[in-house]
């Protein structure tokens, strides 16, 4: 029997706020570059350093000198993303975005997503500026995923649809990590949120996943990740809850 999606109209009360106007990019400081640098010098002698040995180690010269490409082929890639590095302003929370985080924003990103390490908002790195993820800008394979912020908390109401919550449900996850067996530990990760909110019909909106000792939230649909992150963006920057 065939199967026809079912549209759920959302009736509550959270409008997402998006800035109207993109901030500009502006080149990375000496201090951001050196450090960038260095970073990029360490990943490079890691992954290379790492398949040169292994060919050095069983006799496999093209396997050593591959190495060696690899990890000068990560050093030169890397002074590329240093020679183009910039710094920028996230236009929800007014915070520096690329000097101390993971992301690095170039000067020639093209409808790059990134996200602001503070408030946790998605943007889009275009052309020398930022601006608000939409939802002009989701594409088939996007993944909504975002990160658990401090203090974080629900909406009050149910996620889906936005009625009065009837049910409140406890987010676990527990993440075995393979890595770790391989060496003989058992390297165990767990978490888990409490408080979910749902109405008497919908449930499963969302799950918690744990990756790299942080916790993730993983959304069905764009809307209700973008009124989750709206309602702990305006904590943030209020300290009031809607």
């Amino acid at each position: 029997m065939e199967q026809t999606a079912v549209f759920t109209q959302y009736t509550g009360h959270i409008i997402p706020y998006y800035p109207p106007n993109s901030t500009a990019l502006t080149s990375a400081p000496f201090g951001t570059r050196i450090k960038k640098t260095f970073q990029m010098a360490v990943a490079a002698l890691i992954v290379g350093g790492i398949i040169a040995a292994i060919g050095q180690g069983v006799g496999w010269a093209w396997l050593f000198w591959t190495g060696i490409g690899i990890g000068g082929l990560i050093f030169i890639a890397g002074m590329y993303t240093v020679f183009t590095l910039r710094l920028g302003t996230c236009p929800f929370c007014h915070q520096e975005v690329g000097r101390n985080s993971d992301m690095n924003l170039s000067s020639g990103d093209e409808n790059s997503q990134v996200e602001c390490h503070v408030c946790c908002s998605w943007l889009i790195s275009d052309k020398n500026s930022l601006r608000a993820y939409t939802a002009q800008d989701v594409k088939e394979d996007t993944e909504f995923k975002c990160k658990v912020m401090n203090q974080s908390t629900w909406p009050n109401e149910c996620l889906v649809c936005g009625a009065p919550p009837v049910r409140y449900i406890e987010l676990k996850n527990t993440n075995l990590n393979a890595t770790s067996l391989l060496v003989g530990r058992v390297s165990v990760s767990w978490g888990s949120l409490k408080n979910a909110p749902y109405c008497a019909i919908h449930d499963d909106a969302v799950k918690l996943k744990i990756e790299d000792k942080e916790m993730f939230l993983k959304f069905n649909d764009y809307d209700t990740m973008k009124r989750y992150q709206h309602v702990n963006y305006h904590k943030l920057m209020t300290g009031q809850h809607l």
